[in-house]
């Protein structure tokens, strides 16, 4: 049978696909924008139906119709990072469970963790062999073949095509399709405050040109970003390609010329941002798609000469621990892969790691918290240990803490915590024997 054939007998409407899901099914689904929404809340909407059903998403950009407290122990939902969807749902009382992993390990996070015997994902319409590429978030997808007994397939025509190698699958390996023309979800983009841009000067000015970069996301991360337009050979090996990316190579500051690995190419792991971006990666042959193993491997960030990570983060403790995805027991968003690039980083020949954060965070009443502070909250989870933490950074100033000591650390801290704290910070500090 040929492919075109072969697509046709698997075709089927959105709720006959549904119903193919069955109680105690453990059902994954490509992350993000690349999600089925259409599909998954579909099988939501069965819920009733349903016992025992464990779905396991990735930071989605919006809630599905499943998310609410009537539909525990029917779909139970499992997340390996918090996103804007997972974290509207949970306003409504219904909780998620998160996985506490590096995202370098995502193969074995869905070969010993998840182990899906059902897997949803959105893909492109097949091109004249029969292969269908997998938009802007592959992630996942090799893995879900080894542990799989029905594959389902959401076939989107609004689908980026972006270059991969060896990420594309052939119709012979789906066992339905469903045709979901829905609009690729975007991702807003954060304008950066005055803040924001105080802290991202710090920064700036220590980034090289013919550097290879890694942001994250938000305001501080977009405040760098723009602000390296007037850089020059600048390269991009990421796990997230951003807004700013796509506008910096708009401007000619990153032409990847410089890179030690795919010279010419901007490598990424997935990408989220506007329409504009997504029509700009779309048949790209400046930009390759890996797995996201494969990007996030220190060893392998390591292999760009000159390379700089730039992640935020929601607290640094005096001892230098990181803190970037709880406030205290609340699990905010993931772990990801900012310990990834922070050591990768910092393996690389003249490579950084930038670590960034506002001083303060201002409550509804007005009143501030400092964000460095004696020790986090109890249940904060430590992102990345003392040990690996490179630059800190506030609107105060940069601090370099890469294998220093206690007290030095502590008083590089201090020297950079909104002014109102730091009386209070060095007398904690003497207090618990932390400063000399």
């Amino acid at each position: 049978m040929n492919w075109k054939a072969d697509y046709e007998k698997k075709k089927m409407s959105v709720d006959e696909a549904a119903k193919l899901i069955k109680s105690g099914d453990v059902v994954w689904a490509t992350p993000n924008n690349n999600a089925p929404y259409t599909l998954l809340n579909a099988v939501g909407a069965r819920y009733k139906e349903l016992k025992d059903v464990k779905l396991a998403v990735q930071l989605l950009i919006k809630p599905l119709n499943c998310f609410i407290p009537e539909a525990k122990g029917h779909i139970d939902v499992f997340t390996g990072f918090k996103g804007p969807g997972e974290r509207a749902g949970e306003k409504t009382g219904w909780k998620v469970d998160t996985a506490a992993f590096q995202l370098h390990r995502h193969d074995e996070l869905m070969l010993n963790v998840i182990k899906a015997n059902v897997g949803l994902m959105q893909v492109t319409p097949p091109n004249e062999e029969g292969y269908c590429y997998l938009g802007c978030n592959p992630t996942g997808v090799t893995e879900i073949f080894d542990t799989a007994e029905l594959i389902i397939a959401q076939v989107n025509k609004n689908n980026p095509i972006i270059p991969n190698e060896n990420l594309c699958v052939h119709v012979s390996q789906f066992d339905a399709i469903v045709e979901v023309d829905e609009e690729i979800l975007v991702s807003p983009n954060i304008e950066p405050s005055d803040l924001d841009k105080q802290v991202a000067a710090h920064i700036v000015e220590r980034i090289p040109n013919g550097a290879t970069i890694q942001i994250g996301i938000g305001g501080i991360a977009n405040a760098v970003g723009y602000s390296l337009e007037n850089h020059k050979d600048l390269g991009v090996h990421t796990e997230l390609y951003v807004e700013a990316m796509y506008y910096l190579t708009k401007k000619g500051a990153i032409n990847n010329s410089k890179k030690t690995l795919y010279p010419g190419k901007a490598v990424i792991g997935f990408a989220s941002g506007s329409k504009e971006m997504y029509d700009f990666l779309h048949n790209n042959p400046n930009i390759i798609n890996r797995e996201i193993q494969w990007v996030n491997n220190p060893v392998v960030v390591a292999q760009n000469d000159n390379f700089v990570s730039l992640n935020a983060c929601l607290g640094v403790d005096l001892l230098g621990q990181v803190s970037s995805e709880s406030i205290g027991f609340r699990q905010f968003s993931g772990t990801g892969g900012q310990l990834d690039f922070v050591r990768g980083a910092q393996k690389s020949k003249n490579g950084m790691s930038f670590l960034a954060m506002q001083s303060v965070v201002e409550k509804k009443d007005g009143s501030r918290i400092s964000k460095i502070t004696l020790t986090h909250a109890p249940g904060s989870a430590i992102t990345v240990p003392r040990t690996d933490v490179q630059y800190v950074c506030t609107e105060y100033g940069i601090v370099n803490l890469q294998n220093q000591s206690i007290d030095y650390r502590a008083r590089a801290l201090i020297s950079i915590a909104h002014p109102d704290f730091r009386d209070e910070l060095e007398f904690e500090a003497k207090k618990a024997g932390i400063i000399i």
